[in-house]
Formats: structure tokens, sequence, C-alpha cells
């Protein structure tokens, strides 16, 4: 057997927020912002994990951050592909907008280079924690109840100068570790700053940690949870 690859990307709304249920799989509501990847050989094997990240606002720099995804995969065998409802947003989105951005400037290569390395057997880890659980279960909360090790990002750890409360709601305000929707508010701002050439900065440098301290911790969890189906030891 051949290598196994882990996707997951990591997405901006900046023109329009996704409200209803139906815009969760049009790509037109979501612009990329990075993609975590990881890579074990074989099992039992060390996992190896990158995050890719988008390094402007325009349609150009989507595209250069799906090449950078192409070019890791391609020099890593694998003939397995392992997500967290990939079917139902990874899958969707990342070569969603490769068509998206691919359209905005003429190029359809990455769009077509991508669907080439990804044609690979997949496993939507998502699908068993649905069988075993009857419905939709996040991946931190299954990782919990497996007792499977993700560690926390905790957003006051970085210097970023952003508080999430000023856009949580209610519910969730208070919280030390970064939330998914969270996400979006820290990339928008890390991908302003990209835009206009601010790497070198204090802040820069902090969402760029802690984005990718978020995304690698959503990336390494997925090969355990591969190698523990099915969860509930049938």
């Amino acid at each position: 057997m051949s290598g196994t690859l882990a996707l997951d990307i990591e997405t901006v709304s900046p023109d329009r927020e996704p409200t209803d249920q139906a815009h969760f799989r049009d790509s037109s509501y979501f612009e990329l912002l990075a993609v975590g990847l990881g890579f074990r050989p074989a099992p039992g094997e060390p996992v190896e994990t990158t995050v890719c990240f988008r390094d402007g606002e325009d349609a150009e720099s989507e595209l250069a951050l799906v090449d950078a995804v192409c070019d890791w995969c391609v020099e890593r065998p694998a003939d397995r592909l392992v997500t967290y409802n990939g079917d139902g947003f990874d899958l969707l989105h990342l070569p969603g907008r490769a068509a998206v951005a691919g359209e905005a400037v003429g190029d359809m290569t990455p769009r077509d280079r991508l669907d080439r390395i990804l044609d690979l057997q997949h496993v939507d880890l998502m699908d068993e924690t649905r069988r075993v659980y009857g419905g939709f279960r996040g991946l931190e909360q299954v990782c919990e109840d497996l007792a499977v090790d993700v560690p926390e990002t905790h957003w006051a750890d970085y210097e970023h100068g952003m508080h999430p409360d000023d856009w949580r709601p209610l519910g969730k305000r208070g919280k030390k570790q970064v939330v998914n929707t969270d996400v979006p508010q820290f990339g928008e701002r890390y991908l302003a700053l990209a835009a206009v050439d601010a790497q070198e900065t204090v802040t820069f440098r902090a969402l760029s940690d802690l984005l990718r301290d978020y995304t690698v911790a959503d990336i390494e969890p997925l090969f355990e949870l591969l190698d523990r189906r099915p969860f509930d030891g049938d």
C-alpha cells in the first residue's frame, strides 16, 4: 500500500456570509484561506504535516495556493485520502474555488491538476461517525469521545491584537479556544496584511502562527481516527 494523505481547508467569506444550509455547498460563498495537509507513508509511521497559505486577496493568489497543494501532494505518493466531512465541504470547495478563480483569470490548469492528484480512494470519517452516532458530530467532539488528543489553540497566546468576543455570538464569548467561526475573522485580517506585503509585522506573524497551529490540530487526529475504525468496536 502507498501512503495516506489528509486534507482540511480553511476559508473566508469576505463578500457575503453563508446563512442558509444550501449556501454551504455553493463555492461562491467562500474563498480559500489555507489548506492543511498531512501524509503518512504507512501505518505506524510518523505523520508529516504542512499548511499552505494564500498570500493575497485576488484570484491569482487562490490559484497559487492550489498549485502549492498540488506540488506538496505530488511529491508524496498516496493511494488514499482521509478527511472529516470532506464530501460536505473540503472536496466541494477546494476544487470549486479552483474553478471560480480559474474562470476569473482564464486558467483552469490548477483545477485540472487538482482533480488528477486527488483522484484517490477517499475515506470521509464523518461517514463513520454518522453510522455510530446517528447524525452530525464535530471532529473535536468525536476526538473527545474517543480520547484522541487534539491540542487546543488559545487565541490570547498570539500577539494579533484581535478579540473574538467582538464578533462571537453571546453563547461563545469568553472561550479561550479558537473555534471554527473565528477562523474567517482572523483569516480576513491575515489576507489583508498579506495583500499589502506586511508579512514582517508582529500581527501578521502572530496570525500566521495561530492559523497554522489551529489547522494542524485538525489534521493530525485524522490518522488516529482512521486507525481506530470502527469507532464502536464492532
